[in-house]
């Protein structure tokens, strides 16, 4: 017996711990939700771009670091903001514009640099704009749950199935948000839109499963779980391999933002189709083999 039979032969005989390890991971998901939220607030940390604010953007051919920059922020008393740097360009978040003059002047004084206000740009962020994606995020999940629930009921005709997709997509939409208000990982609009990505993931990874669980009945359980096994891991792993790939490797703020929501996403999806969509099938069936 390989090494994936004997995983998806133990998944099988203890499905129903399985299933228990899964509601407990799935609470302590929403108990960290709810905690964040009551303790600071909010769920997620947005980024400037959602919330709204400031970008100030500074051309990095003067090699100055991020110390430096942290230094200089010191002196002109603003302790509220975010830094991070792509070799050429370092971005600074904050809720109120910069005194960019200010800002100049003290780099130059102090670091015995030339820069120029050329050097510098400032960008808005309006928090009307970024509320109104957030809505939207929460809109579009609620959405393609809704309609998934009935598509896949019509397809299939087996509110199980049904039951098992909307569970997918809530755990890992859940347990993507209580990572990140554990993280604290600033999310704007390519965070969201990784979000919604992990939809398609969770829901095509069902699919497979599902039809061959459904239509291949005259097999035994766990050979029918092995025949979509392989499908689904392979492309998430492919996926996955992927963006670790964007996140390591490209240096771009936005890029690496939807490369860790989304490697996250799926790793719970993962996470979620050995603990809980085949256990929950077996569960059905064994429950109907009983009923029989």
């Amino acid at each position: 017996m390989s090494i994936l039979m004997k995983i998806l032969s133990f998944i099988e005989n203890n499905y129903k711990k399985f299933l228990m390890i899964s509601m407990v991971i799935f609470v302590i998901f929403v108990g960290t939700i709810l905690f964040n939220y009551f303790k600071y607030g909010y769920i997620i940390n947005k980024s400037i771009t959602i919330s709204g604010g400031y970008v100030t953007l500074i051309n990095n051919n003067y090699h100055i670091t991020n110390t430096e920059i942290q230094n200089t922020l010191n002196q002109m008393n603003i302790t509220d903001y975010v830094l991070y740097n792509t070799p050429n360009i370092i971005y600074i978040e904050s809720g109120k514009q910069i005194n960019e003059t200010l800002l100049i002047n003290l780099l130059n004084q102090d670091y015995n640099i030339s820069l120029l206000s050329t050097d510098i740009s400032i960008q808005h962020y309006s928090s009307l704009v970024g509320n109104l994606i957030f809505n939207q995020f929460l809109f579009f999940v609620i959405l393609a749950m809704v309609l998934t629930a009935f598509v896949i009921f019509i397809a299939f005709r087996a509110s199980k199935i049904t039951l098992n997709i909307i569970s997918t997509i809530l755990f890992d939409i859940v347990g993507l948000l209580a990572i990140l208000s554990i993280t604290k990982y600033p999310i704007g609009a390519n965070g969201f839109i990784g979000m919604l990505m992990i939809l398609g993931f969770a829901i095509d990874n069902n699919v497979v499963l599902s039809t061959n669980i459904v239509k291949e009945k005259e097999k035994p359980f766990i050979e029918r779980v092995r025949m979509s096994f392989r499908v689904g891991m392979l492309m998430e792993i492919i996926a996955l391999y992927t963006l670790l790939l964007l996140y390591f490797i490209v240096p771009e703020p936005s890029v690496d933002e939807f490369a860790f929501v989304l490697s996250v996403a799926i790793i719970l999806d993962l996470l979620y189709y050995l603990i809980g969509n085949i256990p929950l099938y077996k569960y059905f069936e064994a429950k109907k083999e009983q009923e029989s």
